[in-house]
């Protein structure tokens, strides 16, 4: 079944207008960037070992240079979903951003339009469920708190200058990078800024929290350690470069990585590195996590694998083009976008199973759950693939690579 759909009705699952009021995701719910504030979460079910088009929804598109959007390259278009990009998920309810300047809230199932909230410019960024209230920042230099049931607006705070990085929202704070050189932490409620800590260079990634310890990137080549309640810097330790990825938490144990091509093991408690590991591209991919192996796709056009006590390489996988996906891993699988515009499905050996062409570049981060990968590209596109049971595709022979 393929659905391409642009209409508009009240979402079901408990979120349209009359459900319970209960803030408790259900079931099956990913409610923030890698699903939790230390970025562990890589997936849940079934991956397809054969892959079919279930649905697919199309997003718009805004001009640079059209006069809300302050007159600059009248030739730059902003396209479909864009680096980090993933969805959120509350129960069958997903909600997405888009470069059209849109957020976009979608029956999971059927990729049907429940309703979108236009903010002023492009939504890179991957949007935050918290309490039926849906928090992401955009590049006009806001961050919105909408309401889960129709897409209303509750509050936008202004920053000094675009807002890429996703919300972590802990115990009604909403943590969050500003590319105005800040660290943010703001009232879930009001969006009244209750600290920011300024730091050297744009915080462009979604920040990691473990006990009162946050961790935060920057593009002038530090990773920060920050007070989670005063916004106080404790610690910084020197990538060498712009620091995109977010902080991924292992115990005692942070990894990161950089756009000099290394990723770094790091004593998140004392901020000295335990190693490092070099690839031949920038690292924007946030590693995946699971059973002691690290997966991260590199610019260098490579999948890594390397064991997460030592760094010792496992295997790699070379796609078509750079990655700044970040992979999902679930059921022996590694799901990951290229910038070839293919959607890859690898064997937890890094073997190749299948890939999906979309027609355009993939930064965006897909996510499983229970049997279907959904996943955005650049070309307007969100994506929802489930497995393919018949023995030949005839409708569609052009959309699966074997």
């Amino acid at each position: 079944m393929i659905i391409l759909c642009t209409c508009t009705r009240q979402p079901r699952s408990g979120v349209g207008p009359g459900a319970a009021e209960t803030f408790t995701p259900p079931p099956g719910s990913v409610v923030m960037f890698r699903g939790n504030p230390h970025h562990t979460f890589s997936g849940t079910g079934k991956v397809p070992r054969k892959v079919m088009l279930v649905w697919k929804f199309e997003t718009g598109f805004i001009l640079e240079g059209e006069k809300e959007n302050r007159g600059v390259d009248p030739e730059t278009i902003w396209r479909g979903i864009a680096w980090t990009g993933q969805p959120a998920f509350w129960g069958d309810t997903m909600v997405i951003g888009s470069c059209d300047s849109y957020l976009y809230c979608l029956d999971k199932n059927t990729g049907e339009l429940f309703w979108k909230y236009k903010s002023g410019h492009s939504i890179k960024g991957s949007p935050t469920i918290y309490k039926r209230r849906v928090y992401v920042g955009s590049r006009d230099n806001h961050l919105h708190c909408v309401s889960l049931d129709d897409g209303s607006l509750i509050w936008k705070t202004r920053i000094g200058n675009d807002m890429d990085s996703s919300p972590c929202i802990i115990h009604d704070s909403v943590f969050v990078g500003g590319e105005d050189h800040h660290v943010y932490c703001f009232d879930a409620d009001s969006g009244a800024v209750l600290w920011k800590t300024r730091v050297w260079g744009s915080v462009e990634a979604s920040v990691a929290v473990a006990d009162t310890c946050l961790y935060a990137g920057s593009s002038r080549g530090y990773l920060y350690c920050l007070s989670r309640t005063t916004g106080d810097i404790l610690w910084k330790f020197w990538t060498g470069s712009d620091t995109d990825v977010s902080p991924v938490i292992s115990g005692d144990t942070l990894y990161v990585g950089s756009e000099g091509g290394r990723l770094f093991c790091i004593d998140r408690l004392k901020g000295k590195q335990l190693w490092r590991y070099r690839t031949a591209g920038r690292v924007i991919s946030t590693p995946a996590l699971v059973d002691g192996r690290l997966y991260f796709g590199s610019g260098d056009g490579r999948m890594h694998c390397l064991t997460a006590d030592s760094g010792k390489v496992v295997w790699k996988f070379r796609t078509d083009g750079g990655i700044w996906s970040s992979p999902c891993v679930t059921d022996s699988m590694i799901v990951v976008g290229s910038r070839s515009g293919k959607i890859y499905g690898i064997s937890i050996d890094g073997d190749l199973v299948w890939s999906y062409p979309t027609g355009s570049l993939i930064n965006a981060t897909p996510v499983v759950l229970d049997g279907r990968i959904y996943c955005g590209s650049h070309d307007g596109f969100v994506y929802c693939l489930g497995e393919d049971t018949s023995e030949v595709s005839p409708e569609f022979p052009e959309d699966i690579e074997q």
